[in-house]
């Protein structure tokens, strides 16, 4: 069977920003479970999802993610959909530091020895509701416009996720259960042509 891990932050873990079911989405609504539910007789999911999670500091954190990959083989899937908590999560977003940190990552992934597939997935822009959040709205288009660049230099599929019309809780930051399903969607197609 072949092997998929979703290598994300709150959005792959499934989180409820309205705080229902322990702030987690019941299963049945999660983007991954509904992946999971279409392709089970055939492919092994892998839910890497983290509250918080940002983008990982190289060669550092090379021994988790050799951890999640250890069993991978030829035709297996990476899928890397990080950056969101880069920009967030600072009082000075900064779409260029974000992108070098996506680049050294990929970079440490196109050194290693390996049969499987990286896929990058740019992030839903954060949504700017309040003009204070206009610079992190701002920032984070960069971002994925960055990821795209050196994706496409270092021959790496992306898929940019701000096409995809994903609706978003009130927060504009995580899924709304619409934006769930849709995420699932488009996520199933990548994996078919794949």
């Amino acid at each position: 069977m072949k092997r998929i891990v979703f290598y994300g932050d709150s959005n792959t873990y499934g989180y409820d920003p309205r705080g229902f079911y322990e702030m987690r989405y019941p299963k049945e609504v999660r983007w991954t479970e509904k992946v999971r539910d279409r392709f089970r007789e055939d492919h092994i999911i892998i839910e890497e999802g983290q509250n918080g999670r940002q983008l990982p500091s190289m060669p550092q954190e090379e021994g988790f993610i050799k951890r999640l990959t250890g069993e991978f083989s030829e035709g297996d899937l990476f899928f890397i959909m990080l950056g969101t908590n880069d920009i967030l999560l600072t009082d000075h977003p900064d779409a260029e530091r974000v992108v070098g940190k996506m680049q050294a990552l990929l970079e440490w992934f196109k050194r290693e020895p390996r049969s499987y597939q990286v896929i990058v997935i740019g992030p839903v822009p954060i949504s700017a509701t309040a003009p204070e959040l206009g610079v992190y709205h701002e920032e984070s288009l960069k971002m994925n416009e960055g990821f795209a660049k050196i994706c496409e230099k270092m021959q790496i599929s992306y898929y940019d996720s701000a096409e995809w019309g994903i609706s978003m809780a009130y927060d504009g930051v995580h899924f709304s259960e619409e934006g769930c399903a849709a995420f699932a969607g488009h996520m199933a197609e990548i994996i078919e042509k794949s």
